[in-house]
């Protein structure tokens, strides 16, 4: 049989013009050249005419290494503020444009598509397949080796609860579902029961046999009622107003079920209420142009006092708990949340601590952090912790690539009484902060921070201290742009005039960062409504001077390498 892949011995040429070699090379040349030069140029104008000491200069910062970071970890380092650059994100942000409008139908790191026009968070979906909370992640998974503190979420619930268990208070644990465990038919996967961890009912199961612990999950509920009525958004990470209706009946009842006396009060509906918005899904895909329509909903906003810090029941909530009650960047309305709902079938207010993405750690810590907490604790009868299991069910890697952290909280041995709320105007400098994360990683597009400070000087007023010690929160971002108190220097000394931060009642729930274990927190006034400050006005003009002289360097580097090119064609010729 003859070979029908028999090898012929045949000569192809292409000719090319030597000009047209050049100009194919002068294209190639300025692809590969003209950005990473306009990025160094625009930083190191930048750097030079501001401050600043930590603009971020590629071409500089690959040769300087912390000597605290090995070679790997520096080397990983400059890789992600690359990835994060300024001068990526056109790119970047066309390429996703046409990845997601395209054929593919492809998300990114923070969004799955999946069928139907339906988004999915992606640590949503890591939470059902990783290693989970019960067994341990070998460390050969572990992306970032400086990552090596870990505490689960079963062990940190633990002990929280026998802290509460001291106070005679009872701890119940309400598990939300992430959406694919609810239809993960729009992700390929018809089934006729929801999607579950392989670790939930074994996690559940030691919650329920502490003695003063109880779990309420979510997860068949919605699953069985999302034949009649949508119980997701489609393009939002959180539930419908129906599902968190369904959701507050059930906790609402749970409540009544128990021995447990709270304050009564007149509740009423104001009616139904039509509310619309793409949903932080679509924004978290930062894609050119309209991709996605308004999701429109019907919520149904409650009249009447829901929150009362005096109530016998307290609610701990993140983001699922401030959609529809607070409208401070979720953009779903006021007045129609979980607590009003809650309080609502219950006939009586609770005690309300919510932060977005804070459900772990944070919205304990700010329990814990009320002054006189510990004897405060003693005249309540519950707390109704309401976490997404995303959180419960994420192991460690992709837990903090999430910013999930679970710690222990310490409550505060003072005597009860009211914080001072009359302002202070201080001097003080600035002892810690946190690493603040880039905002174009995160999930929500706003975060707030806590810096521990030293008061050196009491202009005026007075403020609540220990050791003369104070933790301020201040703007990290907003709308994902970084805000001129995001650079505050440790060692920095600066006049403030501060208020308790409880009185923020706009900011409160919003994402926080704080790694201190300070009791007493404060707000800076001044970055209020003076949020472009003299300082970043200077910045913007050096910004608009630094573009124009960018530009102008890679213009001038492009005619010298058109004069290099044609004297290299003429030579050949």
């Amino acid at each position: 049989m003859q070979n029908p892949y028999k090898e012929t011995n045949t000569d192809i040429e292409v000719h090319v013009s030597r000009r047209a070699a050049a100009v194919s090379l002068f294209i190639f040349l300025c692809i590969i050249t003209l950005p990473p030069l306009y990025r160094n140029i625009f930083a190191l104008n930048k750097s030079l005419s501001s401050d600043d000491a930590d603009t971020w200069i590629p071409a500089v910062e690959i040769f300087k290494n912390n000597s605290e970071n090995t070679i790997g970890e520096h080397l990983k380092e400059y890789e992600n503020n690359l990835e994060s650059a300024g001068f990526t994100e056109p790119p970047r942000r066309l390429v996703q444009t046409l990845l997601s409008n395209g054929p593919l139908r492809e998300g990114n790191g923070k969004t799955r598509i999946g069928k139907d026009g339906w988004l999915f968070l992606k640590t949503a979906l890591d939470s059902l397949t990783g290693y989970g909370p019960i067994k341990s992640e070998p460390k050969s998974v572990s992306k970032d080796p400086r990552h090596v503190h870990w505490q689960s979420p079963l062990i940190t619930i633990e002990r929280f609860a026998e802290q509460l268990n001291r106070f005679g208070v009872e701890l119940v644990i309400v598990s939300i579902p992430v959406k694919p465990m609810i239809y993960p038919e729009h992700l390929g996967l018809p089934t006729k029961d929801p999607v579950l961890h392989p670790d939930s009912e074994s996690f559940y199961s030691h919650l329920r046999s502490l003695p003063n612990v109880d779990v309420l999950d979510l997860t068949l509920p919605l699953f069985k009622i999302k034949s009649k009525s949508k119980v997701f958004l489609q393009q939002d990470t959180h539930w419908t107003p129906r599902g968190m209706e369904e959701a507050a009946q059930i906790i609402a009842n749970y409540i009544k079920s128990k021995d447990w006396d709270y304050k009564k009060s007149i509740l009423k509906t104001t009616g139904k209420e039509s509310r619309n918005s793409l949903g932080d899904l679509v924004e978290n895909l930062n894609t050119y142009g309209k991709s996605f329509d308004m999701e429109t909903v019907m919520a149904t906003p409650v009249k009447g006092k829901t929150v009362d810090q005096n109530s016998s029941i307290i609610l701990l909530g993140d983001s699922f708990t401030n959609i529809y009650s607070n409208d401070a960047t979720l953009n779903w309305g006021d007045h129609a949340g979980l607590a009003d709902h809650i309080a609502l079938n219950l006939g009586g207010p609770l005690d309300v601590i919510t932060i977005n993405g804070g459900g772990a750690t944070e919205v304990r810590r700010k329990l814990a952090s009320r002054k006189g907490s510990e004897a405060l604790m003693k005249t309540k009868k519950a707390v109704i912790w309401a976490i997404t299991s995303r959180d419960l069910f994420l192991s460690q890697t992709p837990a903090q690539e999430a910013r999930v952290h679970w710690e222990d909280v310490h409550f505060d041995t003072r005597e009860p009484g009211p914080k001072l709320i009359t302002s202070a105007r201080v001097r003080a400098r600035i002892l810690s902060k946190p690493k603040l994360p880039d905002p174009k990683s995160t999930t929500y597009s706003a975060l707030l921070y806590g810096a521990d400070y030293e008061i050196l000087e009491t202009i005026s007023g007075k403020v609540e201290t220990e050791e003369n010690k104070i933790a301020v929160i201040h703007w990290a971002y907003k709308n994902r742009k970084m805000l001129p108190s995001s650079n505050y220097k440790i060692g920095e000394e600066r006049i403030m005039n501060l208020i308790s931060f409880d009185q923020m009642k706009e900011l409160r729930t919003l994402e926080q960062h704080y790694d201190g274990d300070l009791f007493d927190f404060y707000w800076d006034l001044s970055e209020t409504n003076h949020e472009i400050t003299t300082k970043s006005m200077i910045q913007i003009g050096n910004a608009v001077n630094s573009h124009f002289i960018a530009s102008a360097g890679c213009g001038l580097f492009a005619l010298i390498l058109v004069f290099v090119m044609k004297l290299i064609v003429k030579h050949n010729e």
